[in-house]
């Protein structure tokens, strides 16, 4: 399953919509092996907004500070999708290259990709029904060993 910085953001972030299941996936990732993948302007994009929401005044500086060292500690591995794969994307939803990034790498892959970006699952939701929004994450039944 691809993920964007937008779900990292909803389980770290105070009254955040999405923010249990934003927290669940991440648990899922860490503890029960869901396996996670992002393209590698993750780290970058969630480290960006986190300083903008520090500088705003929404999260405290030390706040900033948990957050990317928790993000880092998490170790979601990250690759690159085909550039022409992310141009296509892009100018096909009128979606930003980085936007565009996650969808190309979903697509390579052949999985989902699960956001909390509003605008993006509006915008692609309806036509790439491998765009799932955050409140519609479902955990997979946790397995109990035997």
């Amino acid at each position: 399953m691809i993920i964007d910085a937008s779900v990292i953001l909803k389980g770290f972030f105070p009254d955040s919509g999405g923010k249990v299941q934003a927290q669940t996936l991440i648990r899922d990732y860490s503890l029960s092996g869901v396996e996670l993948l992002a393209p590698t302007l993750l780290p970058y994009e969630v480290a960006n907004a986190v300083v903008r929401a520090a500088g705003r005044g929404y999260i405290e500086p030390q706040m900033a500070e948990e957050i990317l060292d928790i993000f880092q500690e998490l170790a979601i591995p990250t690759t690159g999708p085909s550039l022409m794969l992310v141009l296509e994307l892009a100018r096909r939803y009128e979606r930003s290259v980085c936007e565009a990034a996650y969808l190309a790498l979903a697509q390579e892959e052949e999985t989902q990709l699960i956001t909390g970006d509003r605008q993006l699952y509006d915008a692609v939701g309806k036509h790439l029904d491998w765009v799932v929004w955050i409140e519609d994450y479902v955990p997979e039944p946790h397995r109990v060993a035997a």
